[in-house]
């Protein structure tokens, strides 16, 4: 989801604007946070993080040789994952009468033996229930492990009941020009599509391709065409926007939420390069109608609520300090900043006015010795998954001992009858303020995985 530059100093409410001032010469003046309203009839909607789910899809990027003329490829470094492996073993839920598949990108099939033989161990040393068979490799090398940026953004036909996937063009573009694949710093927006994680981008339509080949073949194979019916292949729509899954969130019924960063990323054909550069409100209001006017065509979207970022950190994504708990439950992190504190103040108001159960969470700061170089962030509680009736929590251990027990609390408090887990993360990639296991996961529909293993079975 962020850069390879990401463990930075404690991000401060300036900072965000300093980066665009310094590469483009213009100071940032943050748009008010506002609610845009697109009422178009669609059969479409989209799938929110709590709903029922059958996979999730993480990544294992790695070593591969890289030719000195492709400097764009995945680059060349030992395989990692960016969650631990505890968290590998319990999104399974192999212990429950509904298992998650774990879907792992990676274009080395051999991996996934020692993998096993790796799961199988951890899972007996914690006394985890761990099931081989729930694992499967899609092969594809992805540039980064972020899944939740660019994998697929599912929706479902509310007339057919079929499911589908509104792509978006991933972007690792935050404020500025950060988060480039190391090798292509140098790379021109021409030559890369402004995105310069062509692995990444490319990662939806792999995984898409992965689960519908099977579902094509079925109803190609004239032996049972008579006999058994057709399954229908999930659909695609393109919705042609820069987009970043971590700045996106979505209820049931068509409300989503971001930063003000999808403006800045998602430009118009406007008067002059200032104006392009350092939008004013009106330029604001202009891309935000249209970008929920594709998000309405191709993902049923209706309500935008499109905040102003309060932390100000490089990377402007939702997902660092909100998240919808339910069609009308929100999380809305809390700072030891006052400024900051008093912005998430607002904008939790803003959603108890529309009819949102709003829970707060004290984020405090935590210093990090273990990051490479040391770095001081914020906790982050916020960018957790929720995975069928369980929580996964990005706990910081230690000293804040106290602060991750108030933020499970938090959790089970607006979540009741949900299982809530405390995560610690691996020590060579902590989880920060900007970026932890929310931002390294991507959950699938039950449905599209049940359609999918359905294909494979023999009749």
């Amino acid at each position: 989801m962020n850069s390879a530059n990401h463990r930075v100093a404690r991000p401060s409410p300036e900072s965000l604007s300093a980066l665009f001032e310094s590469q483009t010469g213009h100071p940032l003046q943050p748009p008010a946070s506002a609610i845009y309203c697109n009422t178009t009839p669609t059969p479409l909607l989209p799938i929110p993080e709590y709903a029922d789910s059958g996979g999730v899809l993480i990544a294992y990027p790695g070593s591969i040789p890289r030719p000195a003329a492709h400097i764009q490829l995945a680059p060349a470094t030992p395989r990692d994952f960016g969650i631990p492996d505890e968290l590998i073993i319990r999104m399974q839920q192999a212990d429950t009468d509904h298992p998650v598949r774990i879907f792992i990108l990676c274009d080395a099939p051999d991996v996934l033996p020692g993998l096993l033989t790796r799961f199988a161990r951890v899972a007996a040393e914690l006394d985890l229930t761990f099931d081989p068979d729930l694992v499967h490799v899609v092969p594809w090398d992805t540039d980064t492990y972020w899944t939740r940026d660019y994998g697929p953004w599912w929706v479902k036909n509310q007339h057919t009941g079929h499911f589908g996937i509104a792509k978006h063009i991933y972007t690792s573009l935050g404020g500025g020009s950060v988060g480039l694949v190391g090798g292509a710093e140098h790379v021109t927006p021409r030559e890369g599509l402004g995105i310069f994680r062509p692995n990444d981008d490319a990662a939806a339509v792999k995984f898409s391709d992965f689960l519908n080949a099977p579902i094509r073949a079925w109803n190609a194979a004239r032996w049972h065409r008579n006999k058994l019916p057709q399954i229908p292949p999930h659909t695609w729509y393109c919705t042609g926007l820069l987009e970043v899954g971590g700045n996106f969130m979505a209820t049931s019924d068509g409300i989503i939420a971001s930063s003000y960063l999808v403006a800045l990323q998602n430009e118009l054909p406007v008067g002059s390069r200032d104006e392009s550069t350092n939008p004013s409100a009106d330029v604001i209001a202009e891309r935000m109608t249209y970008v929920l006017e594709q998000l309405n065509r191709f993902m049923g979207a209706n309500t935008y609520h499109v905040l102003s970022d309060p932390t100000g950190t490089y990377i402007g994504h939702v997902d660092c300090w909100g998240k919808f708990l339910g069609d009308r439950k929100v999380l809305i992190a809390d700072s030891q900043d006052p400024a900051i504190s008093k912005a998430f103040a607002a904008i939790s108001d803003t959603f108890t006015a529309e009819g949102f159960a709003v829970t707060r969470v004290m984020c405090p700061d935590v210093y990090l010795p273990q990051a490479s170089p040391p770095a001081a962030t914020t906790a982050a509680y916020t960018n957790s998954l929720i995975l069928n009736d369980h929580v996964y929590v990005p706990v910081a251990g230690g000293i804040h001992e106290a602060a991750d027990q108030a933020a499970l609390e938090a959790y089970r408090s607006a979540l009741p009858g949900y299982t809530v887990v405390g995560i610690p993360p691996k020590p060579d990639t902590p989880w920060l303020g900007t970026d932890a296991l929310h931002c390294r996961t991507h959950e699938v529909p039950r449905q599209v995985v049940d359609d999918w293993l359905r294909s494979q079975q023999m009749a």
